[in-house]
């Protein structure tokens, strides 16, 4: 199998895809557990602690990374794709 430079384009495409959709997934995910929780408070006349809500933030923020990571390594690129290889056995 023919291996390719990681050149600044590839690296680009990599980096672009990984924070687009970080971006955008922790948006609307925030967006809707936030909302989810808000009518939770807003019925229950519970009440949060801020401290609360950055850690479901944060929790929900690296869940989704590393689900766009995953999607990165599944994607075929224009001129490339990346494979995941086990180092070679005899060394």
């Amino acid at each position: 199998m023919q291996e390719l430079e990681p050149d600044w384009s590839r690296v680009l495409s990599v980096w672009w895809l990984i924070h687009w959709r970080t971006i955008v997934g922790s948006f609307v995910t925030g967006a809707a557990i936030g909302a989810v929780l808000g009518v939770v408070a807003a019925f229950t006349d519970w009440r949060s602690a801020p401290a609360v809500q950055i850690g479901i933030g944060i929790v929900v923020g690296v869940a989704w990374t590393i689900l766009t990571t995953r999607m990165a390594l599944r994607k075929r690129y224009r001129d490339f794709r990346i494979v995941l290889l086990p180092h070679d056995s005899a060394t």
